[in-house]
């Protein structure tokens, strides 16, 4: 077997599988055989060389590259041959287990992955969820760069020595909170003043970068020591412990048993170790330098996972490779050349002038020229989903199979429009890495059941939440009863739970509405007086008398099993809490709350369908093939990326790629700006390297794919495509046949509309259409034969077999029988009631939901009319609080007219002793309590309102609102200034402006016609100066330099309230865009 193998390898293989003694670096591009490579030299190592197999390691980063690559090795040698395969990880683990004792720890330690990190800071260490994944993410990272702790804490040291100048270290918070109230009121003194202060703002502005950077820094170290002890304390260590204590053992007690029994070390994707694994590879070899590493530095793709830069001339310099021992695998046995050559176009713009030669063009094994790179650009997003869909049908339709057509998108947002198209054609598709486990409905009831049950115990915001869940899954309400209750609710500020348990005859609930309240109520209670079991076992309690686990067994289809699955998931991680020694249910609702909260999310079961179109993020497709490749959205802003996440709080000091950039001696403002250009010259390689790895992922069909529109805003075609010779592309001649073609590629343009087109198109799918419109059709007319008839039809094509439906109605006829419901729907309408029918004298709309509205519908309905809680009201930094409480102590300081500063914090004190100020920071408070002073405090006295509501008629409409303050102004008796607190770090957006702003002046003509409203002003508390608006003879409003507000707001928003009225009595739909659906509080209840 293993001579057959060897006569396919191409001359350059064979060099790399016959060089078994020293250093060799093989360089393998896209496609190129590495895989093969290595299994080859592997297996002549040992069968030719007569090397002993236990003497050779091979390392590579995924268990599924590593089951790969040991399952082909025991393939060719037999599965007896002992070679160990392993992941670094694994490898570390293995080392650490074998010396516990001298690592310091237990041999049954656990291992946290950086979620499981991240969830333990929150837990444990009680850091907020937005820093907690940030520090999760900032320790991996720097333990995979051997940045110790010791290093951040003296780079905190030199920060607080540059503060020491300003002021004593004890007085360093008051000076902080001094200096920002000056920036913040400097606009108020004359232009000399601010001439002569000039020298003091930029002490000020100096004082404040150091002290948030030296903040920032002191806070996370703090943090990481107590992670540390109290990490320890469990016997657990992260993912970078493995690697750095498995360091740390060789190099306290030698690598002399090691290197004796590893003799020999392969090491696959080299260009995606750390610091800290090539220290572990130069342990391995100090013996004996039998190393043999594979990379494509065209392909390092995991920067973002700590990957270290260079790495690959590093090996040459720590190795003293000569040019005999690189060996360039330069032939692929994947792509064509005409793919091979545009990938190439733009992978060589990552490389300077003086290292173009460095950049192998790949060829094809057979010389395949193949067929044009596709570009296809259509008129928006959604057009764009279609005509993948059609293209896709082509290249079904010519015989390739859906198992070897696959879908690549930058983020998986983007492929989210092409899975639905998809689907809706009814092709199957197969999603990789699809984190939405806890979006699942069955799951979301599932979790609604345990919350409820906490609730009844622990009463939370969360556990109303969950009662509206439950209402809205298996137990659903109609619309009107749901919305009897949330008036209820509204009215009398009262719980979800107080209502339906104290209040019900208070409803005017319908009878089923009745119904299904009682009977969940039921269940609660059954399911209540078994809350003491172990999670996991009321998990399956739960399952049982919710139906949950009978109602995705009677039909046998791909999705009840998945939804089986999922459950069976969610037991399991229920097992695995439990194993933590926390056993409480009230535990374990906030573990699954933090692990929603910080995007934690699982995948969700997937049965994979042997033949289905694949969809997944390029990250993913690393080291997969196929015939033939879509990459989607290739527009400005979508791919590339020029921004990332959060980015580790890693000093760039400490960062080998800007090093040269602080050696240099530079000003503070140049250095900022080239530290700028290097983040975007990096990312911007990153990028292209994906770019180059997606588009080598295709065997003969490569197809970008791109819009002119995306969410209706026009996007320019993504820099890559001009890097592979876009531009020329679309300025040719098209040829006789109407093709524009150049270069290997051909560009095609689709204008046509018709994205609504797509439908499920099979035989059977067909003929359901046909039935199902049979059955509306026939609701009409006056056979009722014909209308069952056809609706029996349509069920058993629907269910794939024909039921006993005769005796089904017969024995079900009590809750079949319309009479009940009927009755009451035609009483109803008989009295002139109903419950959906819009009052404009009753409903009334305001700024902020008409922002709802506009942003997603179906969040209007859940937010304003049935007011669903949501965790979105929860703020875990406490912003909205801090607001809310300096709003209350600027009422109760201008509605009392105070003369001194001393009053304000009079008010300020007492209040902050109230319940519902409890967690707010007094001291972020202050600052903007000094501002407001400062800005207002002399005008106090001109006050004629505060907190002044108002409704005011606009095209048929009520709008209502509150204004936080109204003056008159000095020297006139009818004209007067509104004045809007605002206590974030963001400015509210032109359009929003305006629509307070102008909304709140129409509020108050309406119910003051004599005065005039000269003056609007947004009150910025948090930043260096107010934005005023004075009114113009012409009716405008305009400020200092920034653009008039825009008086057609007004009329805009009546035209929405204009919508929001007929979505009322039609229907409320959800935008179904996952970057508006993401970060929404409501998403859970949409089933999105």
């Amino acid at each position: 077997m293993l001579t057959k193998l060897l006569n396919t390898l191409k001359p350059k293989q064979l060099t790399a599988v016959q060089h078994s003694e020293g250093p060799l670096l093989i360089i393998a591009g896209a496609g190129t055989g590495k895989t093969t490579t290595i299994t080859a030299k592997i297996a002549l190592m040992v069968e030719k060389d007569e090397i002993q197999p236990e003497h050779i390691l091979a390392l590579t980063f995924s268990k599924e590259a590593a089951g790969n690559m040991g399952r082909k090795v025991g393939e060719l040698l037999g599965e007896e041959r002992d070679v160990t395969v392993s992941t670094f990880h694994s490898f570390c683990a293995e080392i650490i287990r074998d010396n516990s004792r001298e690592c310091g720890i237990s041999d049954d330690f656990s291992i946290f992955e950086e979620m499981d990190s991240a969830i333990f800071f929150y837990s444990e260490v009680g850091i907020d969820v937005r820093n907690a994944t940030l520090y999760a993410n900032t320790i991996s990272k720097s333990k995979d760069l051997n940045i110790s702790i010791g290093k951040f804490k003296e780079y905190t040291s030199e920060r607080k020595n540059l503060l020491l100048p300003f002021a004593k270290e004890n007085d360093w918070e008051n000076t902080y909170h001094d200096y920002k109230i000056k920036l913040n009121t400097f606009h108020l003194k004359s232009k000399e003043q601010q001439k002569a202060d000039k020298a003091d703002k930029k002490t000020w502005q100096e004082f404040i970068g150091l002290y948030d950077e030296y903040q920032k820094y002191h806070n996370f170290v703090e943090a990481w020591i107590k992670y540390e002890e109290k990490k320890t304390s469990i016997n657990a260590l992260d993912y970078g412990d493995l690697n750095l204590l498995a360091l740390e053992y060789l190099n306290s007690y030698g690598t002399d048993e090691l290197n004796s029994t590893y003799r020999y070390i392969i090491v696959d994707e080299f260009q995606d170790t750390n610091y800290v694994q090539f220290e572990l590879i130069k342990k391995l070899t100090v013996k004996k330098q039998n190393i043999t590493v594979v990379a494509d530095s065209n392909q390092t793709i995991y920067a973002f996972r700590g990957a270290y830069s260079n790495n690959i001339e590093e090996f040459k310099k720590q190795f003293g490779i000569t040019h005999d021992q690189v060996v360039s695998l330069d032939v692929s046995f994947r792509s064509t050349d005409k793919i091979l050559r545009v990938s190439h176009r733009l992978i060589e713009k990552n490389y300077a002038e003086d290292q173009i030669e460095d950049c192998v063009l790949l060829k094809n094994h057979e010389s395949a020229q193949g067929t044009n790179v596709i570009i296809q650009e259509t008129m928006n997003e959604k057009e764009e989903a279609r005509k993948v869909v059609e293209m896709i049908e082509e290249h079904i339709a010519a015989g390739i199979p859906m198992t070897d057509i696959a879908v690549l998108y930058r983020t998986h947002a983007q492929g989210r429009l092409v899975k639905q198209a998809l689907m809706m054609r009814g092709l199957p598709v197969t999603v990789k890495d699809d984190t939405d486990f806890l979006k699942q409905p069955e799951i979301k009831t599932a979790f609604s059941y345990l919350y409820v049950l906490n609730n009844i115990t622990h009463p939370t915001a969360r556990g109303t939440e969950a009662w509206w869940r439950l209402f809205h899954y298996n137990n659903a309400l109609s619309s009107s009863d749901s919305i009897k209750i949330a008036e209820y609710i509204k009215k009398n500020w009262i719980s979800f739970q107080d209502t339906i348990y104290h209040h019900i005859d208070e409803l005017g609930l319908s009878d089923s509405g009745i119904e299904t309240i009682a009977r969940v109520k039921d269940m609660v209670k059954n399911l209540s007086e078994m809350s003491k079991l172990d999670i996991s076992d009321l998990v399956l309690e739960i399952y049982d008398r919710s139906g949950l686990s009978r109602q995705f067994a009677h039909l046998d289809t791909v999705r009840m099993r998945e939804a089986l699955l999922n459950l069976s998931k969610l037991h399991d991680v229920a097992v695995a809490f439990e194993r933590t020694k926390r056993r409480e249910l009230h535990d374990f609702v906030d573990y699954l709350e933090i692990l929603d909260e910080m995007g934690g999310n699982p995948p969700a079961a997937r049965i994979m369908e042997e033949d289905a179109i694949n969809l997944m993020s390029v990250h993913s497709s690393k080291g997969l093939e196929f015939e033939v490749v879509f990459v989607v959205n290739m527009a400005k802003e979508k791919f590339p990326l020029t921004r990332g996440g959060k980015e580790p709080i890693i000093p760039l000091e400490f960062m080998q790629q800007y090093k040269d950039l602080f050696e240099q001696d530079l000003s503070a403002s140049k250095l900022q700006s080239a530290i700028r250009d290097r983040k975007r010259e990096i990312k911007l390689e990153e990028e292209r390297r994906l770019g180059y790895v997606a588009f080598t992922r295709a065997k003969t069909n490569l197809i970008l794919t791109l819009a002119s529109e995306y969410g209706g805003n026009v996007r320019d075609p993504s820099v890559f495509l001009f890097d592979i010779g876009f531009a020329d592309l679309v300025s040719t001649e098209p040829d006789e046949d109407g093709n524009i073609e150049l270069d290997d590629m051909t560009y095609l343009i689709d204008n046509d509309i018709k994205a609504r087109e797509i439908v499920k198109d099979n035989e059977l799918e067909r003929k359901k259409n046909q039935w199902r419109n049979l059955v509306i059709e026939s609701l009409d007319s006056s056979d009722l034969e014909e209308t069952i008839h056809n609706m029996l039809v349509y069920q058993s094509l629907k269910d794939g077999t024909v039921g006993k439906y005769r005796d089904n109605l017969n024995s079900n006829w009590s809750t079949i029988d319309p009479k009940a419901d009927a009755e009451e729907i035609l009483s109803a309408i008989g009295s002139g009631g109903n419950g959906l029918k819009f009052n404009p004298d009753t409903m009334t709309f305001s700024v902020s939901s008409i922002k709802v509205y506009e942003k997603c519908p179906k969040q209007y309905e859940l937010q304003n009319i049935l007011r669903m809680p949501t965790r979105a009201s929860e703020d875990s930094t406490g912003a909205m609080n801090l607001g809310s409480f300096v709003h209350e102590v600027l009422e109760f300081a201008v509605k009392d007219k105070i003369t001194t500063k001393d009053d304000m914090y009079k008010i300020a004190d007492e209040l902050i002793t109230k319940s519902k100020w409890k967690g707010v920071d007094f001291k972020r408070a202050k600052p903007m309590l000094e501002v407001f002073w400062l800005r207002n405090g002399h005008r106090i006295k001109d006050n004629l309102f505060v907190e002044k509501r108002f409704s005011v008629p606009i095209g048929g409409f009520i709008f209502k609102g509150f204004i936080d303050r109204i003056d008159l102004l000095p020297g006139t008796d009818n004209e007067v200034e509104i004045i809007d607190y605002k206590s974030g770090k963001f400015e509210p957006s032109p359009d929003d402006r305006s629509k307070q702003l102008l909304l709140y002046a129409q509020g108050f003509n309406h119910l003051y016609p004599d005065y005039v409203v000269r003056r609007l002003t947004l009150d910025m508390l948090a930043k260096d100066k107010p934005r005023v608006y004075e009114l113009q003879d012409d009716g405008n409003y305009t400020g200092n330099r920034v653009k008039p507000l825009n008086l057609d707001v007004i009329e805009e928003m009546a035209d929405t309230a204009g919508k929001i009225a007929h979505d009322y009595e039609h229907g409320f739909v959800g935008v179904g865009d996952e970057g508006v659906c993401k970060d929404c509080g409501f998403r859970l209840y949409c089933g999105e």
